[in-house]
């Protein structure tokens, strides 16, 4: 498999590769630049593009528009849209509400199942940024040999500070290498920890982050979600079926209020024997609050990270974001 690295030669290879982004968030932690009707994941990035986009164009050579999909808040879909043009409107799911990514995902898998029951999915966050896009392109080749022996599989950062924002994840015994990358066993995950202990999990060296970045079969998550959640797996089987047989069906209206809200780690992974971990360092990331996005940005000599047209008075170690077309002093 090593040699299939023509674009044509990893499509095919990849094949039955679905990119999924999960892009419900609100992005609370950085208002009033995030509001609930416009999200961190459609903010600009330095590249010009915002995070959705980024998320997408990141995996966009290793699949076609018709594997692409984007799960979201109904209110948030005409804004996806615009954003992603080349994915089919019809692959935008959207959510009456936000049920957290559990039913977010079972959603997705029973749907692409319907249109290829060999699929497998790769999972991502729209707003978090990676650096080391060709080092994400290799794991999820490994990834996606891995998956299609029927385990799940996540893709974990490698730590490079006792961050006590993130959830951890434990990995065990090597089970597999490839593409210049190595996959472990899962053997816990852990709640984001105090100082100490993450200066702990630091020095274990056997902790990575969780990144929400997942790949598995349809199959495979489908059977995770029938063994733990098998309330849910029924309801969204219900709610596809009908959305199937008649597109303007209320059902999903009626039946996703009333669907347990549960994330994706809580429900399966946590519980689950299956699962692989392969450590990566991409640099992520996760643009959670103001001093992580202005990091995107190149400081000048007196540490002002700025976005927009600004000048500088002496102000030092500040971050300027200016969307207007007037000039801002500090």
């Amino acid at each position: 498999m090593q040699d299939l690295l023509s674009l044509g030669g990893v499509r095919y290879f990849m094949k039955h590769l679905n990119a999924v982004i999960l892009a419900g968030g609100s992005g609370t932690r950085l208002w009033p630049l995030s509001t609930p009707s416009f999200p961190k994941q459609f903010l600009p990035l330095p590249s010009g593009q915002s995070m959705i986009q980024e998320t997408l164009a990141r995996v966009a050579p290793l699949i076609t528009t018709e594997q692409s999909w984007v799960v979201t808040g109904r209110s948030m879909a005409d804004l996806a849209q615009e954003h992603l043009p080349t994915v089919p409107a019809a692959h935008i799911l959207r959510e009456p509400m936000g049920r957290n990514s559990a039913p977010a995902i079972v959603w997705a898998a029973e749907t692409i199942a319907r249109q290829d029951p060999d699929a497998v999915m790769a999972i991502f966050s729209a707003d978090a940024v990676i650096e080391n896009v060709e080092g994400l392109r290799q794991t999820l080749k490994l990834g996606y040999e891995i998956a299609e022996q029927g385990k799940l599989v996540t893709i974990g950062i490698k730590p490079t500070h006792p961050e006590t924002g993130y959830g951890y994840i434990r990995f065990a015994e090597q089970v597999s290498e490839g593409y210049g990358y190595q996959a472990y066993q899962a053997e816990r995950f852990v709640e984001k920890p105090d100082l100490a202990t993450a200066q702990g999990y630091v020095q274990d060296g056997h902790y990575v982050w969780n990144a929400g970045i997942f790949i598995w079969s349809v199959k495979a998550i489908l059977s995770e979600f029938h063994r733990h959640l098998p309330e849910l797996a029924i309801a969204i089987e219900q709610i596809v079926d009908s959305l199937t047989q008649n597109p303007a069906s209320d059902t999903l209206n009626t039946q996703w209020p009333l669907l347990q809200s549960i994330s994706i780690d809580y429900g399966i992974l946590e519980k689950t024997q299956n699962l692989i971990v392969i450590p990566a360092d991409l640099e992520w990331n996760d643009v959670g609050n103001w001093e992580q996005y202005g990091a995107l940005y190149p400081a000048d000599d007196q540490g002002v990270r700025a976005f927009g047209s600004h000048s500088g008075l002496g102000s030092q170690n500040v971050i300027v974001y200016n969307n207007t077309e007037r000039r801002i002093f500090t």
